[in-house]
């Protein structure tokens, strides 16, 4: 009796120990905290209850319960009371599921060393599997969610999938080879070492892929994380220039005549607010001489209903004005900041000075906030400048006017860019440049360093230094990090591999058969398109060759295929929609095709159609097939027509390879679409020549880039009442090695289509400031040089910051330059170029609007564009005096001009009868041929 005891005894601590080995060698299988795949564990309970009884059950409990209360220990987390509930409950499911399933086993006599039958192993793998380890999938996905929540959870359904094919693998696989390593019959005992090495061979097999699929996907949330690190980076720099924006918006508003309002500024930071999340309060903060403090003081109570409003906090210095806040919203919030003198604290007076030195915006060091006390903030001190002057444009000069200051919090500005890169939990630490202490962090207590990720935000004057790390949520969130799909399939392999193995004696010839019939299946699948049944590219390579190869080689057309516009079906029906319709495409096209021809899918919606006999015979077959794919198709109770494209190459004239006549085909394909699509074009080489050439120009030009063969010409500028020189524009040209000198119409337009628009355009600003910066130290007092700007390039977003730099760092004086806009590049964004303007003004450089009138730009618009010149296309200019319209389109440019404060300038003077017309009408200025072509800049001033 005693002797029993012990040996159950024995028998539970070792099944126990067992246990507790197996999980732990199993652990980093998977990429979540609370699920581990492949749980080797269950077969070592399910095998040891089939072997020793239901006595050893407490071992499963005893081995599982030990396994989960250490798990939280290795996470760095402290031992709680849900830990060792959920620890528990896991052990009891573990110990339910081992019972039952061997029960049902006995019962059903489907036991995997002795089978009944061929069919009791299909029972056995779905009673030992699918069936009994939904107990503890269920349980224990339940009480690790809803109890324990350690985080990382890739959601209930599929933890608790992941959970429930680990534990299947298990029990299917690691079962078979505990009840092989301690068999109770002798014939077993004799075989038993081959069928172990087996099973562990397939168990090994699917770790080790397991393994390398861990190490891929490890790398790839490596990579994910850190281009989402990018995001958060850029999501957080648009944040701030936004805020950058609205403060420059609002001090643009104080400082037009007239200042703001306070009912305009009070709605204007309402709707800043409400659409900022971050915002705790804007303020107005002029500059006021101490002479004038009282009638300020009076004024601005009377103007906010204030009658106690004073200014507190007296400058530092002797000669410092006074900059306090005279208007502050919300108000109620921040009511006791009215009236404070921004200059009466040392850190506010230093970015003061830094901020008007600069002319940029400043912030200050991260602060505590009286409005939120519980988070970090700063504060942005925008200066506003207006211009003074009387003496035309080129002569005004800025007068520091005050501040726009906005008060920002840190977390809201964060969470703000977070939820704008649609990115969740991703932890960040904020730093002070050479700081020690972080002023923002929400890292654990255990970080880990290797996924931690390191950006420098510009914050005004100041750098941020950014770490970040993700947290468990995102990783189990991230795509790179679910393994489920791949696991799952990879345990149905080992499931399938256990049952070949252990039907493998008795099911040789049934086994073979299915091999036949799987070898079949798969070799129809690698020849044929799963969605259509048509032969695919491997079949089609097949035929070709033997086409080319054989003896009797007969000419043939293949016809490229490309249904039109099939996107949008995707797009608007969904892609399961657009399946179905090149399935139901497919069948049409094989009943109105001949038996003599062959359609091939080559993937998505192209197809390739084998054609015998010459052109003739190919155009008849495109023909057929243009009109069958128009023919409606019911997808889904809606009626579709659509259209193809088709290229054609013959064979042997178009090539005597697949590769060949593919491309032929392709690219006149192209050509079909390029001529309106519905058609068929025969390939020429004429269309390889042309896409050849326009390849060769554009790797010219990236290397006419790099070599700097750009060069600038220079068209003068003429003043009609003086005829004096007042400006010139820079205009490039290309000294191609080979071709010669190149004009604009060569190479820009391909220059905008490969967006090598922007590099080239930073070249001729570069190229113009060392011009203009040789005429300085030649002695020559050079006019205004106007530079035209692409879309591309005022639309970035560091374009001004670009610009000062580069300008600043040739010595050139801002003022000299003029940047030519077009009406068009305002339509593409408007916003945003409005504002690059304003700033590109602020930054001193002129700006003119180029090609007015022709791009249907809005009146309303133009009033707020901050232009110092209008430039009349050329196409109004060369119809003075043929057409009576154009002349009134000018008459109206030049009035509208003058009444607006802006010169006007006529391009493409060519004639007298011209440059008379514009002379009696006062229009300012004119350029063109008549008074001087473009020309190299050391030619410009020869005689002047």
């Amino acid at each position: 009796m005693y002797s029993g005891i012990i040996r159950t005894t024995g028998l539970i601590l070792a099944l126990a120990l067992a246990y507790f080995l197996a999980a732990l060698l199993i652990t980093g299988q998977g990429m979540h905290q609370q699920i581990m795949p492949f749980w080797a564990p269950a077969g070592i309970a399910l095998g040891a209850v089939l072997r020793f009884g239901p006595a050893v059950l407490p071992g499963v409990l005893l081995g599982n319960f030990a396994f989960n209360l250490l798990i939280p220990l290795t996470w760095n987390e402290s031992l709680t009371f849900n830990n060792a509930l959920t620890a528990l409950a896991i052990g009891t499911g573990a110990t339910v599921q081992a019972g039952v399933a061997a029960a049902l086993l006995h019962r059903f006599k489907s036991l995997p060393l002795a089978p009944k039958s061929g069919w009791a192993l299909l029972a056995y793998v779905l009673i030992a599997g699918p069936l009994s380890c939904l107990i503890n999938s269920t349980l224990g996905t339940s009480a690790v969610y809803f109890i324990n929540d350690a985080g990382g959870s890739a959601g209930f359904f599929k933890d608790w999938l992941l959970w429930w094919g680990g534990d299947s693998f298990g029990a299917i696989v690691m079962a078979p080879a505990v009840l092989a390593l301690f068999p109770d019959k002798a014939a077993v005992r004799q075989r038993r070492w081959p069928l172990v090495i087996r099973l562990l061979g397939v168990v090994g097999l699917v770790l080790m892929l397991n393994h390398l699929l861990m190490l891929r996907l490890d790398g790839q949330l490596r990579r994910d994380f850190q281009r989402d690190i990018r995001l958060v980076e850029a999501q957080i720099f648009s944040a701030i220039q936004k805020n950058f924006a609205d403060l420059a918006y609002l001090g643009q508003r104080f400082a037009e005549p007239g200042g703001m309002s306070t009912e305009a500024f009070r709605e204007r930071v309402e709707q800043l607010t409400r659409d900022n999340p971050s915002v705790r309060a804007y303020s107005w903060d002029p500059v006021v001489e101490v002479e004038d403090r009282h009638a300020f003081e009076q004024m601005t109570g009377a103007m906010l209903g204030e009658p106690n409003y004073t200014i507190y906090g007296e400058s530092l210095m002797p000669n410092d004005p006074l900059i306090p806040v005279q208007m502050v919203e919300p108000r109620a919030l921040n009511r006791k900041a009215l009236g404070f003198n921004l200059l009466s604290l040392g850190d506010r007076r230093r970015s003061v000075i830094l901020a008007q030195s600069s002319g940029q915006p400043v912030v200050t060091e991260v602060l505590n906030l009286t409005q939120a006390p519980d988070q970090p903030g700063f504060l942005i001190l925008h200066p506003v400048y207006r211009l003074v002057g009387e003496n035309g444009p080129l002569q005004r000069k800025r007068e520091l006017t005050g501040f726009m200051v906005g008060v920002f919090t840190v977390s809201q500005l964060i969470d703000g860019a977070l939820n704008g890169a649609g990115i969740t939990d991703v932890r960040l630490r904020l730093t002070e440049q050479e700081a020690e202490t972080p002023f923002y962090s929400d890292f654990p207590d255990a970080v880990l360093d290797d996924l931690i990720g390191h950006f420098t935000l510009q914050v005004g004057q100041r750098n941020w230094q950014v770490e970040a790390m993700p947290g468990p949520d995102y990783m189990a969130a991230n795509p790179s990090s679910n393994a489920t799909d791949m696991q799952l399939l990879l345990v149905l392999s080992a499931v399938i591999s256990t049952l070949l193995v252990l039907s493998m004696h008795d099911r040789e010839r049934v086994l073979m058969d299915e091999v036949d019939r799987q070898t079949q299946s798969l070799a129809f699948q690698a020849r044929h398109d799963d969605l259509t049944g048509l032969p695919n590219r491997s079949h089609l390579m097949e035929t070709i060759r033997q086409r080319v190869l054989g003896p009797d080689k007969q000419p043939f057309a293949v016809l490229f295929i490309d249904l039109d516009r099939f996107k949008l079906i995707n797009d608007s029906l969904g892609h399961q929609a657009g399946d179905r319709m090149l399935q139901q495409l497919a069948q049409l096209l094989s009943r109105h095709l001949p038996k003599d021809t062959m359609l091939f899918r080559m993937g998505g919606d192209e197809f390739i159609l084998l054609v015998e006999g010459d052109v003739q015979r190919a155009s008849v077959e495109a023909d057929r097939v243009l009109i069958a794919t128009t023919l409606p198709l019911d997808i889904d109770d809606v009626r579709v027509q659509i259209t193809a494209s088709i290229g054609i190459s013959l064979y042997p004239a178009h090539g005597d390879d697949l590769g060949m006549l593919i491309k032929h085909a392709d690219t006149a394909m192209y050509r079909a679409k390029a001529q309106g699509k519905n058609r068929y074009v025969v390939y020429s080489e004429e269309f390889t020549d042309q896409a050849f050439h326009s390849f060769s120009l554009e790797q010219d030009l990236r290397v006419a880039l790099s070599e700097r063969q750009l060069v600038l010409h220079f068209q003068p500028q003429f003043d009609l009442k003086t005829m004096e020189l007042v400006g010139t524009e820079a205009l490039v040209r290309w000294n191609h090695p080979t071709r010669g000198l190149l004009a604009p119409g060569h190479f820009i337009e391909l220059a905008e289509e490969t967006q090598l628009i922007i590099p080239l355009g930073w070249q001729v600003i570069e190229l113009a400031c060392e011009q203009m910066k040789r005429w300085e130290q030649q002695g020559v007092d050079s006019p205004c040089v106007a530079i035209n700007i692409s879309p591309q390039q005022l639309l970035q977003i560091d374009f001004v910051e670009k610009l000062n730099k580069l300008v600043d760092g040739q010595g050139v004086t801002r003022t000299s330059i003029e940047l030519e806009i077009t009406e068009l590049m305002i339509m593409q964004d408007p916003d945003l170029a409005m504002m690059q303007l304003h700033r590109l003004r602020e930054s001193g450089y002129r700006i003119a609007l180029d090609d007015f009138g022709t791009g249907y730009s809005s009146l309303d618009r133009l009033k707020y564009l901050p232009l110092d010149r209008l430039k009349i296309d050329q196409a109004f200019t060369r119809d003075i005096g043929k057409n009576p319209k154009d002349e009134a389109v000018i008459l109206t440019i030049i009035a509208l001009g003058r009444s607006l404060g802006i010169e006007v300038l006529a391009e493409g003077v060519e004639t007298e009868a011209q440059l008379r017309f514009l002379t009696q009408h006062a229009c300012n200025s004119v350029q063109g041929f008549l008074l001087g072509r473009p020309i190299p800049a050391d030619e410009l001033f020869v005689g002047v």
